[in-house]
């Protein structure tokens, strides 16, 4: 069996009203001591299994330094006879990546990214507390373009509140004309205990009916089909 690798990074900037994962604020004392623990946590796992993906996933994990990521990437270098083509992959905010940050992340073995964009339209990121702009989303790929990343993938989320078919749709060209080669295009569930259930209660916003959620992503997946996309997977 070969392995793939999954490393949580727990630590964002702000926490967004929707997220249910395991994530806290961050805090540069505790990143400090979290990798340490999982630098022993990874060579206490060694068995030399065979490995060929590495995933970042958060939380933000693009909050690391680029030193950091290549240090966690040796240990599992070290305890795993990992594929010299491995797809080793960082999930990145837009807002905490620079130029010479993602050229630095390329050096430290990272080969593939991805960006929480969720919307290209600024309102729907207010709404979920993103920090990014769309404009922010649309220079961090440009940037990621110009420091060498060549396997990028955005992630774009469906049936925010107050969210039209039609918006929705200008999100999806959006990523369409940005070219990357992953998009990840989900559904938002708003959990019991998230805030912005509440704030959706609060400020009276709603969800499109259950048959415009279908058309989004029905849609959405001709759409990427007529571009030359190929859906390779369903997670929800």
């Amino acid at each position: 069996r070969v392995l793939g690798l999954y490393v949580h990074v727990p630590f964002c900037s702000a926490i967004c009203n929707y997220c249910n994962f395991n994530r806290g604020l961050f805090d540069a004392d505790l990143k400090r001591r979290y990798v340490d623990a999982l630098l022993t946590e990874i060579g206490r796992r060694a068995d030399g299994s065979p490995a060929d993906t590495i995933f970042f996933g958060g939380g933000t994990p693009s909050l690391l330094e680029p030193s950091e990521i290549q240090s966690i990437i040796g240990a599992c270098r070290r305890s795993f006879h990992l594929s010299p083509v491995a797809e080793i992959t960082l999930e990145a905010n837009p807002e905490t990546v620079t130029r010479d940050r993602l050229r630095a992340f390329r050096d430290a073995g990272i080969n593939r990214l991805s960006f929480g964009v969720q919307s290209f339209r600024d309102e729907e990121l207010q709404r979920l507390s993103r920090l990014h702009s769309s404009a922010r989303a649309r220079d961090a790929f440009e940037m990621a373009r110009n420091a060498g990343f060549d396997n990028i993938s955005l992630d774009l989320m469906m049936w925010l509140p107050q969210q039209s078919v039609a918006q929705w749709f200008s999100s999806v060209d959006a990523l369409i004309a940005l070219g990357p080669e992953h998009a990840s295009l989900y559904l938002l569930e708003i959990y019991p205990n998230a805030p912005l259930k509440d704030t959706m209660a609060r400020s009276k916003w709603s969800l499109a009916p259950d048959d415009d959620a279908a058309e989004m992503y029905l849609g959405a997946m001709s759409r990427l089909d007529d571009a030359g996309y190929t859906q390779y997977e369903i997670s929800n």
